[in-house]
């Protein structure tokens, strides 16, 4: 299975000017909890999470719309994936880095989708005493594991 498969192709990113206010607006309003930012030529540089946005107001001691999103992700690598690639890459690449979403980029390394834990789980099966489906339950299991237990 490759991850233009699975991933979710309608993506609301922003810019790295946009304030935590307005990231959390365009998360509330399209029911995400996650924002890809990026550059001029649509190149993912980072990701901003509802998380992220609620724990920089309590750290800075700043209202939202005085922080940015590039002051979120400045200090972050980004990690991405490709779409042709198979989705077993982009389970290594959660379980690594311990990351619930993954910008999925084109050849061009432009944005083309987002592919999310959730994601990864609505679409495993679990298969007793038959061939192993593309996305098994055992490869899902220990890809939340990885994530989950972060801290």
């Amino acid at each position: 299975m490759l991850i233009r498969d699975l991933m979710v192709k309608e993506v609301t990113s922003c810019c790295p000017d946009t304030n935590l206010e307005a990231a959390g607006r365009m998360m509330w309003d399209h029911n995400c909890g996650a924002i890809p930012v990026l550059d001029n030529e649509d190149h993912p540089i980072g990701v901003v999470t509802d998380r992220d946005i609620a724990m920089s107001a309590v750290l800075n001691h700043k209202p939202l719309w005085d922080i940015t999103t590039r002051d979120v992700i400045s200090s972050r690598e980004i990690f991405t994936c490709n779409m042709d690639d198979d989705i077993q890459s982009a389970l290594t690449t959660m379980q690594t880095h311990k990351i619930r979403r993954v910008p999925v980029v084109n050849g061009d390394g432009r944005l083309e989708g987002i592919l999310s834990i959730d994601d990864i789980i609505a679409c495993s099966e679990q298969k007793e005493g038959k061939t192993i489906p593309p996305l098994s339950f055992e490869d899902t299991m220990s890809t939340l594991k990885a994530v989950c237990f972060q801290h």
